[in-house]
């Protein structure tokens, strides 16, 4: 029987684990003058930035190769002249997303856990996922029960004393090798180690992935994954990696492939941190959603540029819009606090953020009762919308903005696409023209209708970002971005009563600006399930610095690197807990003022507090990262000598017809104004302004705000 000491030593390195003396995790040249180039695959387009220290951002978009999304990338690397170059390029990739959505590729994994607990992934918290639906669809688990094996192993808190862990059953070498015969029979390919209190003492789940590695099997153990309590999050966590690895390990390994020999690759985490393309072929369950989290990254950054604090964010690409709340004073706290893809949990460090099945792309019909119904389906890349003439037949939210006029017909060497797309406008209204009939209205009356139900999405979306987490979207502007941010904008900004929408600069692939900016991160947690009584400040100091130290150990070294800490805390006897910047909780600061700041948190979120009550620290999180080389010495946007129109859109609607100029966004100078109605394009993206808005070019883009 083996006993862990009182205080728990932090995990032992996991296999993302390097000595301290090792290159950077991301081996990508480190020089200062290297470029970097983002690239964010999306449902329509894949987007590129490249980042030059010293010269201005280039952007440069191509349709997305759904059936290989890495041909569009090498395709737009060579349009930019990157081909044989020594780049570095980091990635935010729908591949593991999609994957697990659809489930293909996702059905050769194997689970090995304790003995009577191979249901547990299907069991799962017994939680039903719609409250109110009679008859609620659990989505089907990732392993199937002839690829679950069982070990007799256990491990539990001492009765003695619960804050030691012993291993009651200690399996032997006969019994684990047994198994993991077992689980190369099955045909798997990989697996993921799930055993209870692993949280607390992990070599029991490591012996098995070694053995199972030598193998060839790939496999991870799930406190390597998430090293905190609460089993179901942690082996649904570890299930998911599992049935990952082999879809987004064979797209990693052609993309790297195809890249030329001397770029470095790295994806973007869900938590907005960049990750070595070898790690996240590993462990997949950390970019999940690698996209939307370079357009929060790249927010952040246009906000505090423009002079902005907390904001919600909107990022309406052709398939979907992605919406997210930051405020940069929490720092890691603003992390979600649960999160679930295609209804499995998902505990590793995830931004909080929601997504809608509704974007520019999405289709709009007329539904068997009569009803509009607008997406979640979407034209995508091919055909896409109707008016880009590539064979669509069903009208989009885009082919309702084109319609009204809000996107310029004529193409414009400044906007989208440097006017290389040419919209068929006759087929748009055509295809509106039909959808209207079978509303009972003119092609004018169904395109607005489309455009209000695709508003009204993203409303709710929003304010499940805002209200719904106590927050007020009177005090809180929006950042807007993304191909369609700039068109729904304003509409957004009046329909919830916020202070302005800023629309960025390339706005249209802010994302993969994000990406470029991307600090390079490594996340380190630990349960601890302490009261604050019972927690001396110098114990929170212990544990919060030998996660740093193992933190900045996988990052590759201590220069440049910032720390943060967050606290996860509750009221003893409640089920979650509510994350707590904790930068002022160390170095000596008294117990009273994390309790005050807890007490302030819970106050704020559900309105009441327990006063007197005991407040527990269940989890210490902490996270090391980097700022890539050259980050943030680009050169500004070059601004054209001119604000004049380059022409003039008749703009129309349901109570008539109106004459907009079309400006260009280089054009406008910082501190320029424009009243609208307005459009300003740039080969991005396109921004409408309505008649009771004005916008206001600032240094990092144009804030929208009503007259």
């Amino acid at each position: 029987m083996t006993a862990l000491p009182p205080d728990l030593p932090p995990p032992a390195p996991g296999p993302d684990s390097a000595p301290a003396s090792a290159p950077p995790a991301a081996a990508t040249g480190g020089s200062s003058t290297r470029p970097r180039v983002g690239v964010d695959t999306g449902g329509t387009f894949t987007d590129f930035v490249l980042v030059v220290p010293g010269e201005p951002l280039r952007t440069h978009k191509v349709a997305s190769t759904p059936g290989d999304p890495g041909r569009a990338i090498v395709e737009g690397l060579r349009d930019l002249g990157l081909t044989g170059a020594e780049v570095d390029v980091v990635h935010g990739t729908t591949v593991a997303l999609n994957a697990l959505l659809t489930g293909r590729g996702t059905d050769r994994a194997a689970l090995v856990t304790n003995e009577g607990f191979q249901d547990l992934i299907e069991i799962d918290r017994q939680a039903r996922p719609d409250l109110y639906d009679p008859e609620p669809v659990r989505p089907a688990p990732l392993v199937g029960r002839e690829r679950r094996f069982e070990l007799a192993q256990r491990s539990a808190p001492d009765p003695d004393d619960p804050r030691r862990i012993v291993e009651l059953r200690a399996p032997t070498e006969a019994e684990i090798d047994a198994v993991c015969d077992a689980v190369a029979a099955s045909g798997a390919v990989s697996a993921a180690v799930c055993l209870l209190h692993s949280y607390a003492d992990p070599e029991p789940e490591r012996r098995v992935v070694r053995a199972l590695e030598a193998r060839g099997i790939e496999a991870v153990a799930s406190a390597d994954l998430v090293a905190e309590y609460r089993e179901a999050e942690r082996f649904s966590t570890a299930v998911v990696n599992a049935a990952l690895v082999p879809v987004v390990r064979d797209y990693l390994g052609r993309l790297g492939a195809a890249l030329p020999p001397t770029a470095g690759l790295e994806v973007l985490q869900s938590s907005g941190g960049g990750l070595p393309a070898e790690r996240a072929a590993r462990e997949p369950v950390r970019v999940l959603l690698s996209g939307p989290a370079g357009g929060v990254v790249g927010a952040a950054r246009a906000a505090e540029r423009a002079g902005l604090g907390a904001f919600a964010s909107l990022d309406m690409g052709g398939t979907s819009t992605d919406v997210a709340f930051h405020d940069p004073a929490l720092g890691l706290a603003s992390l979600a606090e649960e999160v679930r893809a295609a209804g499995h949990s998902i505990a590793v460090p995830t931004l909080d953020m929601h997504t809608i099945g509704c974007g520019g792309g999405s289709l709009a019909r007329r539904s068997v009762d009569g009803a509009l119904r607008v997406g979640p389906e979407s034209a995508g890349a091919d055909p896409g919308p109707v008016a880009f003439g590539r064979g669509g037949d069903v009208p989009t939210v885009t082919d309702a903005y084109v319609v009204l006029g809000r996107i310029p017909h004529e193409p414009l060497a400044e906007g989208f696409l440097g006017g290389a797309l040419r919209l068929d406008v006759a087929r748009a209204e055509s295809a509106y023209a039909a959808l209207g009939t079978e509303l009972g209205t003119d092609a004018i009356g169904a395109a607005e209708a489309v455009v209000d139900a695709a508003n009204a999405a993203m409303r709710r979306a929003l304010g499940v970002m805002t209200m719904q987490r106590g927050r007020d979207p009177r005090s809180t502007p929006l950042v807007a971005f993304g191909g369609g941010g700039g068109l729904a904008a304003a509409d957004l900004v009046r329909s919830l009563g916020m202070p302005g929408a800023l629309v960025p600069d390339a706005t249209g692939v802010l994302s993969a600006a994000g990406m470029t900016a991307a600090r390079r991160t490594v996340d380190r947690s630990r349960t601890l399930l302490e009261t604050l009584t019972g927690l001396g400040t110098h114990d929170l100091d212990d544990v919060r610095g030998a996660l740093a130290a193992d933190a900045l150990a996988a990052l590759g070294g201590t220069e440049g690197a910032r720390v943060e800490t967050s606290l996860a805390m509750r009221y003893r006897g409640q089920s979650y807990e509510l994350p707590i910047a904790a930068e002022a909780a160390t170095g000596g600061t008294p117990r009273a003022e994390l309790a005050a700041a807890f007490t302030e948190a819970h106050r704020a979120r559900f309105g009441w507090t327990l006063e007197g009550h005991p407040i527990e620290v269940v989890h210490v999180r902490v996270r090391a990262s980097v700022a890539p080389p050259g980050s943030g010495a680009e050169a500004p946007l070059p601004r054209t000598s001119g604000d004049s129109p380059l022409g003039v859109q008749r703009v129309r609607s349901a109570a008539g017809a109106l004459d907009a100029p079309v400006l260009a966004r280089a054009g406008l100078a910082p501190g320029a104004t424009v009243a609208g109605p307005a459009i300003v394009v740039d080969p991005t993206a396109t921004t409408w302004v309505p008649p009771d808005f004005s916008a206001e070019a600032r240094a990092s883009g144009l804030f929208l705000a009503r007259i």
